[in-house]
């Protein structure tokens, strides 16, 4: 009755998955999908052996790995030629008509796809389920990303058809919509970090995240457009545009732009047409992929040294526009860095109307050679960011002077510094009004110390009024000054006050966050917290002896470096001081502690140990195993390193066996396994 009600719920919950990320049409409504799926977890935490691989509850992301391992790919995923023009594509028709031993003149039907701006990945289905992901890589091998290509919705877990081959290789790319893109850049802009270039880089950066749990909240997708299938397979298909259906039946989300040409001249309007109505897109995209539709005729094709002869890449101009720049307005982020954004002149570029452009340090403006009203050649990167390209300088007026970043911090008036070897500039006034809204803002926020209430514009007054001059005078507020604030009123002041007194309770990692510590996110700072149960303890390793945190599983040098770099600043000693005498939560509390006493106490020989499951156990699930594992403060990890104590073996034992003896790590069978658990 169990199995039956797990089969049903993960049916159901796929359904209604399935119609809403691949068919943009909803099926069921929110609050029932969130019922059902409360109800799966509840019955799989009841009987994890249970739990399949293409289950819902398995897309939200798990504990990191330590690395990536490099697989073979199984049929190479080659790159594909280019062309720039209709003129270039009419030469690559006529060299294929030429290999197919085809009149000149020969139409043939071809199969016009979006080029996604994103990453190819191959997936990896055997009877039915997802068992692999990887990277593109050098098309020859790629890396293994399967936990994290697992978070994203519109890849099926398992496919939609009643008898699945015994195994499928599907090609697809992965890729950022450009508002999911733009609010990753938001809340990195907010929390003081790098922004990315562009979408393609973010969701490449995203898909190497050696924590499924962030790929799982940046919401990646995914659109299917190449199949390789066993040739046993029944009903196989003989096209190009039969594969794409064969793709969305199984449940994958194919482009839905896709359109089969009966001839070049097809293909040359296709490609004319979506020119400019790419830029209605919500994803990015750089041209037309054309690929010869037949099957049969693509094997006659052929490929050259690197590509197939058979399908062509046909690009789109990157879109640029002269414009003449108005000034250099520079912006202060929380971490105190500079950057310097151009002004310029409204243009028409790519869809949108876009006036202002990132320059990035000084060392950029420097390479433009950039002087005061200049005029600039601007496109936008990756179809999305604007960038200042190059200067014109046979349009510049003579004696214009060089374009320089301020000697002085906009938002403070300090002296700003740029350390040798480094390309940012910054502010280094801790007191800096800029620099203390962008803390306040990363304090209050979810992840963080979750203050309910201050948001970016009410921070701004709290500054500006010189209410809150230091963190730890939001911890001085009164409903009286607050509810004098504009647009505040003293029903929101009361509240207010009353989250911020509640935040005084929030443990140690999250304070550890809140911290604005480069490099710290809340995944490292629960694992730090955890290994140095109050900021002193932190501090006093971080600067003493830095080699006791490189030891602590997920922690490498930048992340050392950067701790030592803010505990022996006297100011953030101060800081931590105020703190605490504000009631902030500096150490673990004695309940956690005696918890991570006992489990070490209890398995000293499991305790803080790194574990890697592989193969069938005689006896036990892996998610069993797994559960007694940590239950003893164990580690369990999906890939193989240095790092590694123990690599517990079952049955059909794969490559991260092989790994585990050629690095020499101890490989456990079950029954060694229980007795270490028993120790």
């Amino acid at each position: 009755m169990t199995t039956a009600r797990l089969t049903e719920l993960c049916q159901l919950l796929q359904q209604a998955a399935h119609a809403y990320y691949v068919l943009d049409a909803p099926a069921m409504e929110d609050a029932v999908y969130d019922r059902l799926y409360r109800e799966l977890v509840e019955l799989e935490e009841q009987y994890p052996e249970l739990v399949t691989p293409d289950s819902p509850t398995q897309r939200v992301g798990g504990a990191p790995s330590e690395g990536f391992e490099t697989v073979e790919h199984r049929i190479p995923l080659l790159s594909l030629d280019n062309a720039f023009n209709p003129e270039e594509l009419r030469r690559w028709y006529a060299r294929l008509l030429r290999h197919l031993d085809r009149e000149d003149d020969t139409p043939l039907p071809m199969v016009c796809e979006l080029k996604i701006d994103g990453n190819a990945m191959a997936l990896t289905y055997e009877n039915g389920v997802l068992v692999r992901a990887a990277t593109r890589g050098d098309g020859s091998r790629g890396e293994e990303i399967t936990p994290n290509v697992r978070t994203i919705q519109s890849v099926p877990l398992r496919l939609q058809l009643e008898s699945p081959p015994v195994w499928v290789e599907v090609r697809g790319e992965g890729l950022i919509p450009n508002q999911t893109f733009a609010a990753i850049n938001q809340e990195r802009e907010r929390q003081g970090e790098a922004l990315f270039a562009n979408p393609r880089n973010a969701c490449a950066g995203t898909l190497r995240q050696l924590d499924s749990r962030v790929v799982a909240a940046r919401q990646l997708d995914f659109f299917a457009y190449t199949l390789h299938l066993p040739d046993s397979t029944d009903a196989l298909p003989a096209t190009q545009w039969q594969a794409l259906e064969w793709l969305k039946q199984a449940g994958f989300k194919v482009n839905p732009n896709a359109q089969l040409c009966p001839d070049l001249a097809g293909v040359e309007t296709y490609f004319a047409d979506w020119e400019q109505k790419r830029h209605e897109l919500d994803y990015a995209t750089d041209g037309v992929v054309v690929k010869l539709d037949s099957f049969a005729l693509q094997d006659i094709g052929g490929f050259n040294a690197k590509a197939p002869r058979w399908a062509i890449a046909l690009k789109y101009a990157p879109e640029e526009a002269p414009s003449r720049l108005l000034r250099i307005v520079a912006g202060v982020g929380r971490t105190g860095v500079v950057t310097p954004v151009a002004e310029f002149e409204p243009v028409p570029l790519a869809g949108t109307t876009v006036s202002r452009a990132t320059l990035h340090n000084a060392a950029r403006i420097s390479e433009l050679d950039l002087r005061e009203g200049d005029t600039i050649v601007v496109r936008k990167a990756g179809e999305i960011i604007p960038e200042v390209v190059r200067v014109l300088p046979e349009l510049r007026i003579k004696g214009a002077k060089p374009v320089q970043l301020p000697q002085h911090c906009p938002a403070c008036g300090s002296e700003l510094v740029r350390e040798d070897g480094e390309a940012a500039t910054r502010c280094i006034n801790s007191s800096c009004p800029a620099m203390l809204r962008g803390a306040i803002l990363q304090w209050v926020s979810r992840a963080a110390m979750d203050v309910d209430g201050l948001g970016s514009k009410t921070i701004a007054l709290l500054v500006e009024q010189e209410l809150v001059r230091r963190l730890p005078d939001l911890y001085q507020l009164q409903e009286e000054g607050l509810a004098a604030l504009e647009g505040m009123g003293k029903r929101s002041a009361t509240k207010l006050v009353k989250a911020l007194q509640t935040s005084r309770t929030r443990p140690w990692p999250r304070v550890l966050f809140a911290l604005g510590i480069h490099h710290i996110g809340p995944v490292n700072a629960k694992t730090l917290a955890k290994a140095f149960p109050s900021a002193a303890l932190l501090g006093q390793a971080a600067i003493d002896e830095p080699e006791k945190v490189l030891e602590v599983f997920g922690i490498g040098k930048e992340i050392v470096q950067s701790l030592a770099q803010w505990f022996v600043n006297p100011s953030n000693q101060e800081l931590l001081a105020e703190l605490k005498g504000a009631g902030l939560q500096l150490e673990l509390a004695a309940a956690e502690l005696e918890s991570q006493e006992q489990a070490k106490m209890l398995n000293p020989a499991v305790s803080g140990k790194s574990f890697v499951l592989t193969g069938t156990l005689p006896s036990m699930s892996r998610s069993e195993a797994q559960a007694l594992i940590e239950a003893a403060g164990g580690r369990v990890s999906g890939s193989v390193s240095k790092k590694t104590d123990f690599v517990v073996a079952g049955s059909e034992a794969g490559s991260k066996l092989t790994k585990a003896e050629q690095l020499g790590v101890q490989v456990l069978d079950e029954v060694q396994l229980r007795g270490l658990l028993e120790t």
